[in-house]
């Protein structure tokens, strides 16, 4: 089967390389410019190193498949399009694109300006495919396939869940055409959407994006943050105001709010928001905004549930990032299994358009080649050879060890009380770290979340995550069943069982629950064996794993930026490769 290259080139831009109808690599671009979420153009990057892990090049390619987002202008005819849209291009480019040398066009206003001006118009009217195929460095002969950003969300989350039949809803802020949710039924291998939503100033992603500014934290960034925040708050005094601003539609299907219909709905509805809280604290505000969104989204997933007869559910989008909206999901009696794309945001769409773009070549190939997603150890991987290169040139003492020996010394330590970065194997693909670029420490001291956070220079309102043996989930977690295979991701919270709070305070939030990954044996063995190790020694199935980065950083993809985190006394150790080095004062 051909090599199909996947681009999503939104704010969390990112590629993905097919060969053989097999996912064989994918990496955001942050990762590799380490530009927290870089986007909003071409990931250069990312669509190189991808290729590369494929053994291949960019004249290798026989197919690229693309959302309607950022590329670079030259790609463009905008001569055709009327003088007002020509101008919101220009401000919306902009806005994004900042000091970069070119402007990016934005294709989904071609798609608007076509809806609405131009209706007798196609796309490559204003697309110049051989002008980008030339540009680029493919194949004059290699063919591009848009795919819609929704359908994109829906594609990944429907043919990784392992789901024969299942409902499959999708949410945002906002997509092509101003579209922010989906809700479709999978069946053999082919999607069916029943109802959309697409009413500027109804997007339960751009509400809760809009709180997350307006408390003083970065959208697009720092929701996580909001969410940590609520636990601490009252939800009841600006419940009803919120409910303006956010709730289902009358018949149980869409979104809706009181600006619905309205000219410049979007403005309006967050400037209700800055003025509703005025006067109210953080955590209020944050918790309100919490209630306010789980209720309406758990509202619309129930109603669609009941409607279509489906018991299993796979979600995507930025939205399903609220790990305890997924929580509530997943505890609907109307739901038997919840699987959740773990690159939920726009990062997983390059993803969800080769798979659409491979089922367009191969009819039918979806339905052969669904299965439950196994792992996103899609990233870089390197060598010991390279890693000792990388050690050396900094001047970092370390010592050689085999797995044994590794798995040994990281379990002792962490039992000490070490924080150990711990670097293994190919990077994970999406938000979370899971074990192969993780910071990990004993999660018995309460202390460790406060002295994390100051040499991280982070400031998070939740506890950090346990990795948790997969055997021993049941026994530390409700209720977990619908859930099991989202959590391998991280992608849900549970409620602790009151008897272990006490035991791993560190990664207990203030509610009671904690954001799990599922580490299991056949997935990640060498990670497993670390934990399995540590639970020998102190009893405890789990460690405290947070993400192997400093705030407003990316995750760490090369081994230089592992040692850097060293030498800065970001962590007492590293194991990286079969390496380990303690922190040395004065080195580097």
């Amino acid at each position: 089967m051909a090599l199909v290259l996947g681009i999503c080139s939104s704010h969390d831009a990112s590629a993905c390389a097919f060969r053989d109808g097999e996912l064989v690599a994918a990496i955001s671009e942050e990762r590799l410019s380490r530009i927290k979420t870089d986007g909003n153009r071409l990931p250069g990057r990312a669509i190189d190193a991808v290729l590369a892990m494929a053994g291949a090049k960019r004249s290798d390619v026989d197919h690229v498949a693309m959302t309607y987002n950022h590329v670079p202008e030259r790609y463009c005819r905008r001569t055709t399009l009327r003088k007002e849209v020509e101008r919101r291009l220009s401000r919306a480019a902009k806005k994004l694109t900042g000091r970069r040398k070119e402007t990016q066009y934005f294709l989904n206003e071609v798609l608007r300006h076509i809806r609405d001006v131009a209706p007798d118009r196609q796309f490559d009217d204003y697309f110049r495919r051989g002008l980008f195929l030339e540009g680029e460095g493919f194949r004059p002969e290699t063919q591009i396939h848009f795919v819609d950003h929704h359908l994109t969300h829906a594609a990944s989350a429907a043919f990784y869940s392992g789901f024969g039949e299942a409902a499959v809803v999708t949410l945002d802020g906002e997509g092509d055409l101003g579209m922010h949710h989906t809700s479709s039924v999978y069946a053999d291998g082919r999607l069916r959407c029943l109802h959309l939503s697409d009413a500027p100033g109804t997007s339960s992603g751009f509400f809760y994006m809009d709180v997350t500014e307006l408390l003083g934290f970065r959208p697009l960034r720092h929701e996580g943050k909001v969410l940590g925040l609520a636990a601490f708050g009252d939800p009841r005094p600006l419940h009803d105001a919120f409910k303006r601003a956010l709730r289902l539609s009358a018949d149980g299907n869409g979104f809706d709010s009181d600006f619905t219909g309205l000219e410049r709905a979007i403005d309006k509805r967050k400037a209700y928001i800055a003025e509703a809280i005025r006067g109210h604290s953080r955590e209020n505000v944050a918790a309100a905004a919490q209630a306010v969104f789980e209720e309406t989204i758990v509202g619309l997933v129930r109603n669609f549930m009941r409607a279509t007869g489906q018991k299993r559910l796979a979600v995507n989008g930025g939205v399903f990032a609220n790990v305890k909206l997924n929580q509530r999901i997943a505890a609907l009696p109307e739901v038997d299994a919840l699987f959740v794309f773990p690159g939920m945001s726009d990062t997983g769409n390059s993803v969800g358009a080769a798979l659409m773009a491979l089922d367009r070549l191969e009819p039918g190939y979806v339905a052969r080649a669904a299965h439950a997603l196994r792992d996103v150890y899609l990233g870089p991987g390197y060598s010991n050879e390279e890693i000792r290169a990388e050690l050396e040139r900094r001047g970092v003492q370390y010592e050689r060890l085999d797995d044994d020996a590794l798995v040994e010394r990281t379990a002792q330590a962490i039992h000490r009380g070490v924080v150990v970065g711990w670097f293994q194997g190919r990077m994970e693909f999406g938000p979370r770290a899971l074990g192969n670029r993780s910071m990990i420490a004993r999660a018995t001291d309460a202390n460790i979340n406060r002295i994390l956070n100051d040499r991280l220079d982070r400031t998070e309102f939740m506890p950090f995550a346990p990795s948790v043996l997969a055997e021993y989930a049941d026994e530390l977690f409700d209720d977990v069943g619908p859930g099991r295979h989202a959590a391998e991701f991280m992608t849900i919270t549970y409620d602790v069982k009151k008897h272990w709070h006490d035991r791993v305070p560190a990664v207990v939030h203030v509610d009671g629950t904690a954001r799990p990954q599922l580490v299991r044996k056949d997935r990640n063995p060498l990670y497993w064996r670390v934990i399995d190790r540590y639970r020998q020694l102190s009893g405890i199935p789990l460690v405290l794993n947070t993400s192997f980065n400093v705030h407003e950083e990316p995750i760490v993809c090369q081994p230089r930026e592992a040692a850097q985190a060293l030498v800065d006394n970001r962590i007492d150790a590293l194991a990286i490769g079969n390496f380990w080095a303690d922190y040395q004062p004065g080195k580097g």
